[in-house]
């Protein structure tokens, strides 16, 4: 007994040694270990495993620079461009001096023409490696594109020349051979510029978007033929882009107006050996778009009657045409007998989805979630149940679940322009531009540059004030959409902002040849804008006079005109003609709009209110009226009736934004902020994009409450204002950050918001503030003592006597211990 019971207590001992053992290996050791596993799966060509083995490396070390280094360079060789840009920004933050980081994230910001990005990166890189070539070529790039943009000639030149240079010593740098394509594009030299991207795709073939190029100089050649034979090669040699290209193919064939033979197409792909039930659902989208929903119908039926199709997949194809075409109950009843008590599989789950989507539409939003949680509670990576979760989750401020989502289903579809586009929609909420630009980028390569991505990117770069990127988007776009005209309006809106009235001229022809109304509209407001930057009043007034009896744009050319008359003639010769107006059309709504504007400016506030009256009483929906009223009253002191008109109009429309803003104003003047509060809060519910709801929200949060809840509230509303150029947005959000304690990152947008408003005394007071709490005594006191200088002594803010306080504080002369 006593040898056996020996024996088992040496066991033990044994096992509590070999775990007090393991006990002892520290988390870097065992990063270590993950790290070596994943080389050696990397080396076996395992990567998915490798992956996972760095991230088990970094939830132990987070810093192991090796792991970080070789996860980024996987993911950016296996073509996962956002989530390597992504591990490239944290190794440099990490390892500023890590130079494949440094050149990764200038590569990868060239090639999607964000040119401030790779500037940045490129300088850093090539302290690190000056005679990097590649390196080289990349800020050649970047001072070509920044002359072009600043239209500096002899440096552009300079550029090109060196550029040829480079392609001489390495042919293969890209970057350098597309300075040389786009001065050749830019010199209309189409057929050189032909030879240059075949002497690159000679080199590497591989490269997509020397294609893209290729296909838009064909087609300013007018080379259709060779457009349709380069897409179509296009299907073949990237086959898992197959799909993109031949919707690519459809557009081309419907823009030169060959709908027929778009037709035959479509269905002999959906007819063709191994076709994938994609390619029939493409079929009846076509005619769906192109025929008509009673087309689209039709052929659902013939196929579910032929049994030439899947017939559950035809079924919901029909539930759907129905609902949309007003049968929606119909719609929804089909759908739901498609889903119940059927098989457990994807199709089951596509349908489930497609439900959600109607009880969306159908407000019943309950519902509809109830349905995508329990598809993804089966499937986590089902694309449009990720889709329509992470839309909600963005809305809802759930930004990082939402990204980890998106970032999972990207893995599975590597391609998904939606997903990259709701990956940048998340990134703008959580406040980070650069890695929203770079999605959208992406969105617009694997879209093919539809017109649709194209649009969302050249909008968001030229609201940054890159108009030349946003150009080369659109232009890249209408190559292979050339009759797009939403497309030609952003192109002529870019052309008005860069006062390239020669190009802007281009572009109104271009879309006056359409027949199209729209296009024609949109081309009379860009000869409009185009004479008021060049201060062409007469020309305007003459061009707004000769559309007055043009059956499309008569009412709009009016209305202008009567501006264009008020601003040039003064308000006399408006009111004249404002009558000549009404004596024909007395019932026009808007001209008796007008006519209140007038007499309320005229002080003739009965007569107006009188004109505003009799228009709600035909119609309480007229929002506009219903302000027009209370701002007139507000003008002439009567505040009583001011807010009485308010709540009069929140009667008939309880949920307009313009006058529930209106009414949160009037808590916050009467001191009541949290009933703005609850305002705000419900229209930040109903549309969480509106950046000026978040801001209010945001800062009213801050402001009034100071329990930790409100202000992580108030933090994460406000994060995307933080590269906000707003003076009001960087106010709320370094205040916001200073209530934080982080006082050294408020600093920055405090001073920003002080510069740019110096007549607010609010914000001048939450600079000085910032100032004190990080120890600034001169600066900061010279602050508080010009914040109580600006301080109305009737009617002194909340934080006078803190002013008070403050300046006496630090008046103090410092004492030593």
């Amino acid at each position: 007994m006593r040898t056996r019971t020996g024996r088992v207590g040496l066991a033990i001992l044994l096992s509590a040694g070999l775990s007090f053992g393991a006990a002892c290996d520290t988390s870097e050791e065992r990063a270590e270990s993950h790290y070596q596993s994943a080389l050696s799966l990397l080396e076996e060509g395992d990567v998915e495993r490798a992956l996972i083995e760095f991230r088990n490396v970094f939830q132990l070390n987070g810093t192991h620079e090796g792991a970080r280094e070789t996860y980024a360079r996987t993911l950016y060789e296996h073509g996962h461009i956002p989530d390597a840009y992504g591990e490239y920004l944290r190794l440099v933050e990490q390892y500023p001096e890590n130079l494949e980081g440094q050149r990764a994230l200038a590569e990868i910001a060239a090639s999607t023409q964000n040119w401030s990005e790779a500037e940045s990166h490129v300088a850093k890189a090539l302290a690190l490696a000056p005679d990097d070539i590649k390196l080289l070529s990349i800020e050649n790039a970047v001072a070509y594109f920044n002359a072009v943009q600043a239209r500096e000639d002899e440096a552009q030149q300079a550029a090109i020349v060196k550029a040829q240079a480079l392609i001489t010593e390495d042919s293969s740098l890209k970057n350098a051979r597309n300075i040389l394509i786009d001065n050749l594009l830019r010199k209309q030299e189409w057929y050189a510029a032909l030879d240059a991207i075949d002497d690159g795709l000679a080199i590497d073939p591989d490269q997509k978007e020397l294609y893209g190029i290729r296909l838009g100089i064909l087609q300013q050649v007018g080379d259709l033929k060779g457009i349709e034979a380069q897409l179509r090669d296009l299907m073949d040699r990237f086959p898992q882009e197959r799909g993109a290209y031949k919707q690519t193919l459809v557009r081309f064939l419907i823009n030169q107006e060959k709908l027929d033979e778009a037709e035959t197409f479509i269905r002999s792909e959906a007819e063709r050996e191994g076709a994938s039930p994609e390619d029939r659902v493409f079929l009846i989208s076509f005619l769906e778009q192109m025929r008509g929903q009673e087309a689209a119908l039709a052929e659902v039926e013939k196929q579910i009657a032929a049994g030439l199709a899947d017939d559950a997949n035809f079924r919901s194809m029909r539930a759907k045409l129905n609902f949309q075409m007003g049968e929606i109950d119909a719609g929804i009843a089909e759908m739901e007998e498609l889903t119940a008590d059927a098989e457990r599989n994807d199709l089951t789950r596509s349908f489930e989805v497609d439900l959600a989507r109607m009880l969306f539409q159908q407000d019943n939003a309950v519902g509809a979630r109830a349905l995508v949680e329990k598809v993804l509670a089966e499937d986590p990576a089902q694309p449009d149940a990720v889709k329509l979760k992470a839309n909600w989750l963005i809305d809802d401020d759930e930004t990082a679940d939402a990204i980890a989502m998106l970032r999972d289903a990207l893995n599975d579809s590597p391609d998904d322009a939606d997903i990259m586009s709701l990956m940048a929609r998340a990134y703008e909420r959580e406040g980070n531009q650069d890695l929203r630009s770079e999605m959208l980028a992406l969105a617009v390569q694997a879209s093919g540059k539809a017109p649709v991505e194209s649009l969302r990117y050249a909008s968001s770069l030229a609201d940054d004030d890159n108009l030349l990127a946003a150009e080369g988007i659109l232009i890249d776009a209408l190559r292979l959409a050339p009759q797009n005209p939403a497309l030609l309006a952003a192109l002529g809106d870019v052309y008005t902002r860069m006062e390239d009235w020669s190009r802007t001229d281009d572009v109104i022809a271009a879309l006056n040849a359409l027949d199209d109304p729209n296009a024609r509209r949109q081309a009379t407001e860009l000869t409009a804008r185009k004479l008021t930057g060049q201060d062409r009043s007469e020309e305007l007034t003459t061009l707004l006079e000769g559309l007055e009896n043009d059956a499309a744009l008569g009412k709009s050319a009016q209305y202008a005109l009567l501006r264009s008359r008020l601003e040039t003639d003064g308000p006399e010769a408006a009111q004249t003609y404002l009558n000549d107006l009404l004596a024909e059309s007395p019932d026009d709504p808007t001209l008796r709009f007008m006519k209140g504007g007038f007499l309320a400016e005229a002080g003739e506030t009965a007569e107006a209110e009188e004109q505003f009256r009799a228009l709600v009483a035909e119609n309480p929906q007229y929002a506009n009226v219903w302000i027009a009223l209370y701002r007139m009253k507000q003008q002439v002191g009567d505040l009583a009736a001011a807010n009485a008109v308010l709540d009069e109009a929140l009667v008939a429309l309880p949920t307009n934004g313009t006058l529930l803003w209106a009414k949160a104003g009037e808590f916050e003047r009467a001191g009541d902020l949290d009933a703005a509060i609850e305002i705000y809060e419900a229209m930040y519910a109903e549309n969480s994009n509106s950046l000026i709801v978040a801001n209010n929200l945001a800062s009213l949060l801050a402001t009034h409450r100071g329990d930790e809840e409100s202000l992580q509230r108030a933090y994460t509303v406000s994060r995307r204002l933080r590269e906000s150029d707003v003076p009001a947005f960087q106010d709320t959000f370094g205040w916001i950050s200073h209530r934080r304690g982080n006082h050294e990152a408020a600093l920055e947008h405090l001073r920003a918001a002080a510069v740019g408003l110096p007549g607010d005394v609010t914000v001048q007071y939450h600079l000085a503030a910032n100032l004190a709490a990080l120890e600034m005594t001169e600066e900061a006191l010279a602050q508080f003592q010009n914040v109580k200088a600006m301080i109305n002594l009737e009617n002194p803010p909340a934080f006078a006597a803190e002013v008070d306080s403050e300046i006496q504080k630090l008046s103090q002369p410092a004492t030593s211990e």
